[in-house]
């Protein structure tokens, strides 16, 4: 005689195997995407100059880190990365999405000739420019609206120049921008950028942008 399966155990299993089916999915998506992404990275760095390292951060499924030495005027080393969303996780996935989280481009910077202003550019209705204004020290940061619902500070000679120089780069990838920073300390130059639509243009254009801007 067959033993009947009670409801609770066909839900548990039921549970279990779309969390299987979900994990493989979810790691072929990401796995896909890791590489398209290298590939993409990759056409533009030459732009950079300079040595470069690459290595995978927990695995190709998670994103990589590319290391840029000597780099081309004005930077003198870089730190390129991108990381994803945990697809692996629908249920994680999902509450990543809703929260507004996105597949993340980062530079980190050091120029050549660090900058005696500093310029913070982040979306004007987050919580990062009120974080921004009570770490301040003595000077506080002059804020003013930017493209794409951004705010853009600026503190100390030079700063208001500068962040002249970033408005066409603004214009072109405010709407997915999360912080861009030029500062007297080490990195010089962050920016953190969501990757859901820059990468649909070669990498070559971000990575020029960013460099004229800061020229």
């Amino acid at each position: 005689m067959f033993q009947t399966v009670d409801p609770v155990s066909r839900a548990l299993w039921g549970i279990v195997i779309i969390l299987i089916v979900g994990l493989m999915a979810g790691s072929w998506l990401n796995r896909r995407r890791s590489k398209a992404l290298g590939l993409w990275l990759q056409a533009g760095l030459a732009t950079l100059g300079g040595q470069t390292t690459w290595r995978w951060v927990r695995g190709i499924n998670s994103g990589a880190q590319i290391t840029v030495e000597a780099a081309g005027k004005p930077f003198r080393r870089l730190e390129l990365g991108y990381f994803l969303l945990t697809r692996e996780l629908p249920p994680l996935w999902g509450i990543e999405w809703l929260r507004g989280k996105r597949d993340l481009f980062t530079l980190r910077g050091d120029l050549r000739d660090a900058p005696g202003y500093e310029v913070e550019i982040v979306p004007a209705a987050g919580p990062l420019r009120q974080k921004i204004d009570a770490q301040s020290d003595a000077e506080a940061f002059a804020w003013q609206d930017g493209p794409a619902g951004l705010a853009v500070g600026g503190r100390g000679a030079g700063a208001a120049t500068a962040a002249a120089k970033l408005q066409p780069f603004l214009e072109r990838y405010g709407l997915h921008i999360q912080r861009l920073s030029l500062r007297q300390r080490r990195p010089h130059l962050m920016l953190f950028l969501n990757l859901a639509g820059p990468e649909t243009a070669p990498a070559t254009d971000l990575l020029r942008g960013i460099r004229k801007a800061v020229e």
